[in-house]
């Protein structure tokens, strides 16, 4: 219900309405024993939104087994505080899964992007994954309670919120037929590409991948090299610092005072110096999962109206650039999931639509 776009309150009501027991209510039934105090006969079916986020986040549904959650500051206190992701232990595979792995993936990237309802309480098709071309910024969708959906639109938030933000951006409206339109028809000569030439597609998606890690893996490795020669500049400071101080030659003060600035800047890069590490082994596993991308394309025979799952299944992020005036042309940017962009070898996809605000035609394309 969640990776179909239904809003936390409607899954709650539906728990309601099919008096489905919550967790303590159900403990309470076959133990006897209950964790606080039991709530009222109305109250049995009123599932809290925290635990319905909290199954939804749980890797045991996987089938997975995560242990060293949390653990004791002391011996001598019941308290406890939650362990880091990378002090817990991970065993995969433990027991029979609940969800499959598409499904939970979509979950977690629904969670990550805070979709917010209109007012018209409805979830938006694109939610989540509009961004300004240009300054990265979200998309927000313009539209009121009553008018119909051809005057709906989305412009750039930093543009919105400009009487607050330092950086100016521009309008960036597009409305959202037009970009539903476009969409739908990049979507469809994705698929229709990959399942006609699917070798080929994973033979050249596999070498772009590899050629955009290696690159990323370059990148990372003169940064963590940069990073490591400036820390053994600051220690070096530092030692020569110490000695000036322990010889008479800096008061506490003094040295307290040229210091403070370098520990900041020496926090900082060990801990850059920790991620890109970390990065840095883990480079094989970010490869482009090409095999993950035709599996998904083959769950489909073909797609003639986007829906939320579909559209949230097989699009990572769209970038929407700026209306080009002296052309009257407009860059969409369509990120794939596991992919990236898909060229097919063919004419981008386009969509010309009347603008009103310049009175002239503008013609849209993906690329």
């Amino acid at each position: 219900m969640y990776v179909r776009g239904d809003r936390m309150c409607e899954i709650q009501n539906w728990l309601r309405d099919n008096e489905i027991l919550t967790v303590g209510e159900l403990r309470y039934r076959r133990t006897g024993r209950t964790q606080h105090p039991r709530p009222q006969l109305n109250a049995w079916y009123n599932w809290p939104g925290k635990t319905l986020y909290d199954i939804l986040t749980r890797q045991e549904y996987l089938g997975h087994t995560i242990t060293a959650k949390t653990y004791k500051v002391s011996y001598k206190s019941k308290k406890t505080q939650k362990n880091p992701e990378d002090k817990r232990y991970f065993f995969p595979n433990t027991h029979e899964p609940l969800v499959d792995e598409e499904t939970f993936a979509l979950a977690q990237k629904r969670i990550a992007t805070r979709h917010r309802p209109t007012k018209s309480d409805e979830i938006d098709l694109f939610s989540g994954l509009l961004f300004c071309g240009d300054c990265g910024y979200k998309m927000y969708l313009q539209k009121g309670a009553g008018t119909p959906e051809r005057k709906h639109a989305y412009t750039c938030g930093n543009y919105r919120n400009r009487a607050r933000n330092d950086f100016l951006c521009t309008t960036h409206y597009i409305r959202k037929s037009v970009l539903k339109e476009l969409v739908l028809a990049d979507l469809q000569r994705v698929l229709a590409y990959v399942k006609e030439h699917e070798q080929e597609f994973v033979r050249t998606a596999a070498e772009c991948g590899e050629q955009a890690a290696k690159k990323a893996l370059a990148q990372q490795r003169k940064e963590l090299d940069k990073a490591e020669r400036r820390m053994d500049e600051l220690n070096l400071l530092f030692r020569k610092l110490y000695e000036d101080m322990a010889l008479g030659r800096l008061s506490n003060e003094q040295f307290a005072l040229l210091t403070s600035g370098y520990e900041d800047e020496k926090a900082a890069l060990t801990k850059r110096a920790v991620e890109l590490r970390k990065e840095i082994d883990t480079a094989a596993e970010r490869g482009t999962d090409v095999k993950r991308f035709v599996a998904l394309v083959r769950r489909y025979s073909e797609i003639s109206e986007l829906t939320y799952e579909n559209v949230h299944e097989f699009i990572d992020r769209i970038l929407v650039h700026e209306l080009d005036r002296e052309t009257n042309t407009r860059k969409i940017e369509i990120f794939y999931s596991f992919v990236g962009k898909v060229d097919s070898g063919e004419e981008p996809t386009e969509s010309i639509s009347y603008f009103r605000q310049i009175g002239a035609d503008v013609k849209s394309f993906a690329v």
